[in-house]
């Protein structure tokens, strides 16, 4: 808890740095989105194969910047999802909704907060920085959540992201997420959220923390705290990477406290074309025994800078002390970004 009053100590000071400087009126607003649908096919051990089309993480985003003198700006943003194949919002409409002040001393955002904000998010944006994606994580070929648990999007949020400094920066993230007595993973145990980043050249390299903290204690089996590690080298033609890391629960005498998980990767890029391959792995929580294996490939080529045909395989095993449970997914689909 200490450490967690400090950041956000840290984080009011920033703010309240920014807000002394004196306004401007230089302001623009950009309306920007996503549509990403492909045609699946899925098959869950011996049961029939289910086709669909399926959305992968569309949105509509407004975002802003105002010039507030010298080097301070403040900015905004509000993204909604939406699932493109129905045409209904997402569960919350919104991914998400921010403002956030900068200046030299660092950015700060309050809202509801992903990875897309000034600020980024302290783990998620760690993976998306070092693994590549095959197509998209979402649908069939989501991993950042069900693979590395990183925690990328929640309300209720404070975060700030450093300056770089001879190539590293710093991310932290608070979830000030409502009533402490409340299970929902939006509005649970508060928590918070630390990333370091390294560039240098072809290198990427993250180091990652994660607490969660409820008032009376964590229930059976619920997240603890985690650390992650990752690299990436692009070699040109291809760019190799790796990420490992482990979650603790409280766990219970059925299940485990200490759960490891990793990818290994590459992306490979010729002109417009593009193939991922991804090899992962992670303890089941809730066995323990079970291990979660999983593979997946996509080919990716781009018709223009905003438009991407997509095709992947997707094998996951799920969980190793059960049988007939693994699924596996291929498809093709189309991303447009406007």
């Amino acid at each position: 808890m200490r450490t967690f009053r400090i950041f956000s100590f840290t984080a009011m000071a920033s703010a309240a740095l920014a807000l002394a400087q004196a306004p401007a009126s230089a302001q623009g607003v950009t309306v920007y989105g996503r549509i990403v649908l492909s045609a699946n096919s899925v098959k869950t051990g011996d049961a029939d194969d289910q086709k669909q089309i399926t959305d992968n993480a569309s949105r509509l985003g407004f975002r802003g910047t105002e010039d507030l003198g010298g080097d301070m700006k403040a900015q905004f943003g509000l993204e909604m999802g939406l699932n493109a194949d129905t045409g209904a919002s997402t569960t919350p409409a919104y991914r998400n909704a921010y403002v956030a002040l900068g200046s030299g001393l660092g950015t700060v955002a309050l809202g509801r907060l992903d990875s897309a904000n000034p600020t980024g998010s302290a783990l998620y944006s760690q993976v998306t920085a070092i693994a590549s994606f095959a197509a998209n994580d979402a649908g069939a070929t989501a991993i950042g959540t069900s693979m590395l648990n990183a925690r990328n999007r929640t309300s209720n949020s404070l975060g700030y992201m450093s300056p770089t400094w001879n190539g590293f920066n710093l991310r932290l993230r608070g979830y000030l997420r409502g009533a402490a007595a409340t299970p929902d993973v939006e509005n649970g145990a508060k928590s918070l959220d630390v990333g370091l980043n390294y560039t240098a050249g072809a290198l990427k390299a993250a180091l990652g923390f994660g607490k969660d903290m409820r008032p009376g204690g964590l229930a059976d089996n619920e997240f603890d705290d985690k650390w992650q590690l990752g690299a990436r080298y692009d070699l040109g033609v291809v760019a190799p990477y790796m990420l490992y890391g482990r979650d603790r629960y409280e766990n219970t005498a059925t299940s485990r406290r200490s759960v490891d998980y990793w990818i290994i990767g590459a992306k490979a890029i010729s002109g417009a074309h593009a193939v991922v391959l991804n090899l992962m792995q992670r303890d089941v929580q809730t066995s323990l025994t079970g291990k979660r294996r999983r593979w997946q490939a996509a080919y990716l080529y781009d018709l223009s800078k905003r438009t991407q045909l997509q095709a992947f395989v997707d094998r996951d095993g799920v969980d190793s002390s059960q049988s007939n449970v693994a699924v596996r997914a291929f498809g093709a689909g189309i991303k447009h970004d406007f």
